[in-house]
């Protein structure tokens, strides 16, 4: 019987997602009333409530109490929520796939930061750099920096959803990398591959400024490889 409604109603998300992406709902429409949408889908309404409470959890609606459901506005907060489960749960196998996806974004976060950084960006990344010289060897307030740094930079890029996304990704794959490192003298080899970021960024070159940062992210994806994830 669960099953049953289940199905059924996983049938009526589909049906009014798939509306929703192809443009036939649009932001800020009120759905259609629960007894309507029980004559639409031929379906109880308890069938409709789930439906409606998934769709909701899926950042697809919104409900005001009294009123009804309407069709939720672009929300960033509903991406990076997502993004940020995505990186939380993903398994050992699927990580060099964050990984590539943290390259692709972080390159041309350094590249717009290189035009669009103002100087309290700039301030900022001067003393997280400073901060990681101070804390080497205790890896949880160096990850900590490190962190800082690559979201400053994300900021810095003046794109509202690649700062969003990025933040949803970047503490799994940091901490990640920094858990997993051996115990080798790695710190001063990190901290000059971002000086080297925020040299060019301060400089103001875009092209040196992503270079810089892909050269930073492959080298700690080569560490994973090393790792046989």
């Amino acid at each position: 019987m669960v099953w049953a409604m289940s199905q059924r109603s996983a049938g009526i998300i589909e049906e009014i997602e798939a509306e929703i992406l192809n443009g036939k709902l649009q932001p800020g429409e009120r759905l259609p009333s629960e007894e309507k949408l029980c004559e639409r889908f031929n379906a109880s309404r308890t069938v409709i409530r789930e439906a409606i409470q998934q769709l909701r959890g899926r950042g697809l609606l919104r409900t005001t109490k009294g009123s009804g459901s309407y069709i939720a506005d672009p929300s960033l907060d509903s991406l990076t929520t997502a993004m940020e489960a995505y990186a939380s749960l993903v398994v050992e196998a699927g990580f060099m796939e964050l990984i590539d996806f943290r390259i692709l974004i972080e390159t041309e976060c350094a590249r717009l930061a290189a035009v669009h950084a103002g100087e309290s960006v700039l301030k900022e990344l001067r003393q997280i750099v400073a901060t990681m010289e101070k804390v080497q060897g205790v890896r949880a307030k160096f990850s900590k920096a490190d962190i800082a740094f690559h979201l400053a930079i994300a900021r810095g890029s003046g794109n509202r959803i690649y700062a969003g996304v990025l933040g949803a990704v970047e503490r799994r794959c940091i901490d990640y990398a920094q858990t997993n490192r051996g115990d080798d003298d790695w710190y001063s080899g990190v901290i000059d591959s971002h000086r080297d970021i925020l040299d060019a960024i301060s400089a103001g070159l875009p092209d040196r400024a992503a270079d810089a940062m892909r050269r930073h992210l492959l080298s700690s994806k080569r560490h994973f490889v090393d790792l046989g994830v």
